[in-house]
């Protein structure tokens, strides 16, 4: 069977490691798929980072999405491929193939997103553009075949926004990437007294990612425990618009120094960021199952994040919770963590327990070949 693995709509976020992960371990199989990759600069640097040597690999520059030569270059690719499926690893893919196409979605705004997230955006204006696109993407969404998604409720509401058939979704549940789980990182200590604690938010910049929120906390753990020497580490490219807003903040509320930006990271740079850090922070208001919490949990790390729905789902018992949009509750949640022996020891258990009953890399891998071989059978009909 001839499969296309498209992952040419992955730029930034967490999206790059998913796919890259999938591609590492599709290398590793040696089964009766024929594996075919169309991908973005960003996932074929990605894989040079982890060394990784994917054949048939064609590398697209821009990206389909945004480029007219790009959309005919990858649908000639598939004529000349004629490939039995094509696996979007996330879309929508904006443009109609002629294969039966499974399409990953990963798109939170789309499928199960609130009111609280459409908060998080800077006036109507925003919002009704936010809106539009969830339109235009839902439209995009409707012209695959079969779907993949990482949790039940973006699988409930793929089919109640989008009206696609709940019997043509599956679930694969996310994970964090082999290199995790395999990387020789001690569990995180609690902090002596004197020690700079790090907090740790490894995220693209997206209004959801509530990055902008950072500084408040900042700014309430200074107010609350001015003796306390700590540091937000964050992962923004420099030119990126966001980054400016954050530190523009910052230094309205006088902490720019609190706060660390590192820049854009690969999966192996992550691991030595997690190295050095001690907490992992996750403020995001919308998310459908984000990897970090995984990563956090392998590496040892204790994490603090919102009170919300899908935190609650992933981390269960293994994360602090702090109500979304209050900084003081944040910083309280902050602060009582790395006061309390027990709690910290806790999460870190409690972490392991919840990794345990996640799918690994390679079962995830099966997991989305099965939903690849029942697109093709559902072609053949």
């Amino acid at each position: 069977m001839q499969v296309l693995v498209n992952a040419t709509t992955l730029v930034k976020g967490g999206g790059i490691q998913v796919a890259a992960s999938f591609i590492v371990e599709s290398c590793r199989e040696h089964g009766d798929i024929e594996w075919h990759y169309a991908v973005s600069p960003q996932i074929a640097g990605e894989l040079d980072s982890l060394g990784a040597r994917a054949e048939n690999l064609t590398v697209f520059t821009p990206s389909p999405t945004r480029d007219k030569t790009q959309r005919k270059r990858l649908l000639d690719l598939e004529k000349q491929l004629q490939p039995d499926v094509i696996f979007s690893v996330f879309g929508p893919a904006y443009m109609r193939f002629n294969a039966p196409h499974l399409c990953g979605v990963a798109v939170g705004w789309v499928t199960h997103s609130t009111w609280l997230a459409f908060s998080a955006l800077s006036g109507w204006v925003a919002r009704t553009k936010t809106f539009l696109m969830c339109l235009y993407k839902g439209f995009w969404l409707r012209c695959a075949d079969r779907w993949v998604v990482e949790a039940e409720n973006a699988r409930q509401g793929l089919c109640r926004r989008v009206r696609v058939p709940l019997q043509k979704i599956d679930v694969v549940q996310n994970t964090c990437a082999a290199v995790f789980v395999e990387a020789d990182v001690p569990p995180a200590k609690l902090p002596e007294k004197g020690e700079v604690v790090r907090l740790l938010y490894v995220s693209a910049y997206y209004p959801h990612k509530n990055i902008e929120f950072i500084p408040d906390v900042a700014a309430e753990m200074q107010r609350e425990a001015p003796e306390l020497d700590f540091e937000f580490v964050i992962t923004l490219p420099e030119d990126e618009r966001g980054y400016g807003k954050v530190i523009q903040k910052a230094r309205t509320l006088g902490v720019e120094s609190r706060i660390t930006n590192v820049g854009q990271v690969s999966l192996n740079e992550v691991i030595e960021l997690y190295r050095t850090a001690h907490i992992c922070f996750m403020p995001s208001l919308l998310e459908t199952f984000s990897a970090t919490y995984p990563e956090a949990m392998a590496l040892g790390r204790p994490i603090v994040t919102t009170d919300l729905d899908f935190a609650h789902a992933t981390c269960s018992d293994a994360a602090i919770y702090f109500s979304a949009g209050d900084p003081q509750a944040a910083a309280n949640a902050v602060l009582g963590l790395i006061g309390d022996p027990v709690l910290w020891a806790c999460c870190l258990s409690q972490g392991q327990r919840v990794l345990s009953e996640l799918p690994d890399a390679q079962t995830k891998f099966r997991l989305y070949v099965e939903a690849i071989r029942a697109t093709a059978v559902a072609g053949r009909h």
